[in-house]
This record gives C-alpha cells, structure tokens and sequence, in this order.
C-alpha cells in the first residue's frame, strides 16, 4: 500500500485559508466587539490586483497590512497578535458603539473599548 503525499498546491491553499481565518477572525472580533468602522478586510480570492494568497486590512488612515501567504506560512502562529497589534494602532475606538446582538464581545476588545470609552 502505498503512503499518501499531499500534493503543495493543496498544503499551500490550506495554509492560506489558515491565514485568512487568523486575519478575518480578529477582525470580526474587533469589529463586533467594539462597532468601529475604520477597518477593513479583505483577501485574494475576491480583490484583483493582491499579491495571489495574501490578506490586506486597510484602515481610514491610510495605513496598509498586507499579508503574502508565501511571507507567513513558516511562521502563522505570528499572525494573530500581528493583526492585533496592527489594529490598536490604526484605530480610534472613541465614540464607537458596539451594535446589540447576541454576541457576548472579545474580553481582549472590549477592555480596549472601555479604556477609549470610559463611563
């Protein structure tokens, strides 16, 4: 019997589909946690003109993460405090509210939303 080799094509869509899962994820986070609008996502598969495998958020400021797939795949465990960091930074949560739903809100924004929010 032989062993099965996955093929790098198929590794490689995978490691991207982490990628965009790490990026989207925080994003979603961020977004429904704290209503702030000044960012946004998007990825490859949807935007002409993006590096093939990549993640871009853009903030109102102007500023730009871009995420290539073939710059993180060696270290993905990076990204989410990446994307964390690159967010606090581009972001103003002052005056931000976030919309009533059901979702509880990441402890990690919502504590960043009250320091920008105080009662």
């Amino acid at each position: 019997m032989t062993e099965y080799s996955r093929p790098e094509w198929l590794s490689r869509y995978q490691d991207f589909k982490s990628l965009c899962s790490d990026v989207c994820g925080e994003f979603i986070r961020f977004y429904l946690t704290t209503g702030c609008d000044q960012i946004s996502y998007t990825h490859s598969q949807n935007t002409e003109g993006l590096p093939t495998y990549s993640c871009r958020l853009s903030s109102d400021d102007g500023a730009v993460l871009l995420l290539p797939l073939d710059d993180w795949r060696e270290r993905m465990d990076e990204v989410p405090e990446l994307v964390r960091a690159w967010l606090v930074e581009h972001s103003d949560l002052k005056g931000f509210k976030p919309s009533e739903s059901h979702y509880q809100g990441d402890r990690y924004w919502f504590e960043k939303w009250q320091l920008a929010n105080p009662w």
